[in-house]
């Protein structure tokens, strides 16, 4: 981030990204922030409900944003939600999300103004939660500790199971942790196969797998608007041809958990060099 800063002036804010519920280093990123006067803007879609020195995550800068689609750590099946400790910016995304009317609809229906009058004040978007999912999210989040608990148990077998073996590569440990995801790399130097084909090996034992994430810049759009080619962004492209999440989620069983934990250890045997 220093050297980003230091060498683009224009930079009016950056967005650390807690990448599968691992919290960055944001004392270090706000040092930075501050030292060239922009806004720190969290992404923590996938950093629910975990803390950072005692503040919770998408708390501890200018703004956070979080996801609660189906696969996050708590969902309202679609949506999500924005945090700030700025009045002004608060305001306006009020504004901004529904339709840039100065009214929300509680207030339109709850005041003692004329009811029927509101302005629209800005050239806004339709980005309101619905009641029906934020009736959804208020139930989830009662639930939240529990969730992250079994997600950490889940993260813990699967830390014990393969810390002895050289052909897979661990996700970064920290206790403080969402685990959205967890996201193994294989390592090319100790198997005969290759990513893709670890994963139709895990596939044929019955272990649903997937990739986070595939990168932009090889993306047809991309490619086509920008002239971009796969080794343009060589680190990211050798990443993601090593990367493979494995199953997690709250309603994991011990059962299905040793079932993944076994599947991967045999393929690493059965495939290694």
């Amino acid at each position: 981030a220093e050297k980003a800063l230091k060498n683009n002036p224009g930079i009016r804010a950056v967005i650390p990204v807690h990448i599968g519920g691992y919290i960055c280093d944001m004392d270090r990123i706000k040092k930075s922030a501050e030292k060239y006067s922009v806004k720190v803007i969290e992404d923590a879609a996938h950093a629910f409900p975990v803390k950072y020195k005692g503040s919770s995550a998408g708390n501890l800068s200018d703004a956070g944003v979080f996801s609660f689609y189906a696969t996050k750590t708590i969902t309202t099946g679609e949506g999500g939600m924005v945090v700030t400790n700025s009045d002004e910016a608060a305001k306006r995304m009020k504004t901004m999300r529904l339709h840039g009317i100065d009214r929300d609809v509680w207030d339109r229906y709850n005041s003692n103004k004329k009811k029927w009058f509101y302005e629209v004040v800005e050239p806004g978007f339709k980005y309101n939660m619905t009641d029906i999912a934020a009736a959804m999210g208020i139930e989830q989040l009662k639930k939240a500790f529990v969730f992250l608990e079994k997600r950490k148990k889940t993260a813990e077998m699967y830390n014990k199971a393969f810390s002895g073996y050289d052909f897979i590569k661990l996700p970064p440990f920290s206790e403080n942790h969402a685990w959205h995801l967890y996201t193994i790399r294989i390592n090319e130097d100790k198997l005969k196969i290759t990513r893709d084909e670890f994963i139709n090996k895990m596939f044929e034992k019955g272990i649903g797998v997937s990739v986070h994430f595939i990168p932009l810049h090889i993306m047809p759009y991309y490619k086509r608007k920008y002239g971009l080619k796969p080794d343009d962004f060589p680190n990211a492209l050798k990443k993601y041809q090593q990367t493979v999440s494995l199953p997690i989620y709250p309603d994991l069983t011990e059962e299905q958990v040793n079932r993944v934990i076994n599947a991967v250890i045999q393929t690493g045997k059965d495939c290694s060099r």
